[in-house]
């Protein structure tokens, strides 16, 4: 199951930026067919104005950016942008999309990397299983999307896997407070007993160390510096 309180983040996160994206879509959304051919170039410079115009009219975008990518004239980059578009829309109907694009792609690590990250940011749990391959990937920006998936989707029963691929990225500071901080979303939806136990348990694992000081400098950050690490 997604976790709930992040999902529920995100959506007052849309709810408190619905006026904006409507103002933007109303400036902009006779463009939507232009702006998403150039988010496969000619230039970086309009790829990212494409992006960031699009990605500013949320839900107000999605119906295009659907249609969009069942276009087999599209440029390859620009699908793979529409999927990470269509993430944070939050429109349900692009739930199907993003699968089918993921299970068309089976055989490209990036491709599956971005529609898994797309499908996390849904809510959509068939992501779950490719989230935790993704946490082997060679490549640390697919870790990355994938432990980026887990403050989304994971499970108590991914925290010893999320602990192994911390000790991995210790020079990664992107993949170590990815992981602290979904260990923590993970532990917020468990009673306190759960939560109590594993943090004890990573507190006082030597293995753990840099991952207790990265646990410990986000509740300081959030919580200021309480007189006792677990609660």
């Amino acid at each position: 199951m997604p976790n709930r309180k992040v999902m529920e983040a995100a959506a007052e996160r849309r709810r408190k930026m619905r006026p904006s994206a409507e103002r933007a879509y109303r400036k902009y959304g006779a463009r939507v067919s232009e702006l998403i051919r150039q988010l496969g170039g000619p230039t970086q410079a309009e790829h990212d104005r494409a992006f960031e115009l699009l990605s500013r009219m949320g839900e107000f975008a999605a119906p295009a950016l659907l249609e969009a990518l069942t276009d087999p004239t599209l440029a390859p980059v620009a699908a793979d942008e529409i999927v990470s578009l269509l993430g944070g829309t939050g429109d349900e109907r692009a739930r199907e999309a993003v699968w089918q694009f993921l299970q068309a792609n089976l055989d490209d690590p990036e491709r599956v990397s971005t529609a898994t990250l797309s499908l996390a940011g849904l809510g959509d749990d068939r992501a779950l299983p490719y989230l935790r391959r993704g946490l082997d990937a060679e490549g640390e920006e697919l870790v990355a999307n994938a432990v980026a998936g887990m403050i989304m989707l994971g499970q108590p029963e991914d925290i010893p896997h999320l602990r192994q691929v911390h000790r991995r990225h210790r020079a990664n500071r992107e993949i170590r407070f990815g992981i602290a901080n979904a260990v923590l979303t993970i532990l917020g939806e468990t009673d306190q007993r759960t939560f109590n136990r594993t943090l004890d348990e990573i507190r006082t694992s030597f293995a753990d160390r840099d991952l207790w000081a990265d646990i410990w400098a986000i509740l300081e950050s959030q919580f200021g510096a309480p007189r006792h690490p677990i609660h």
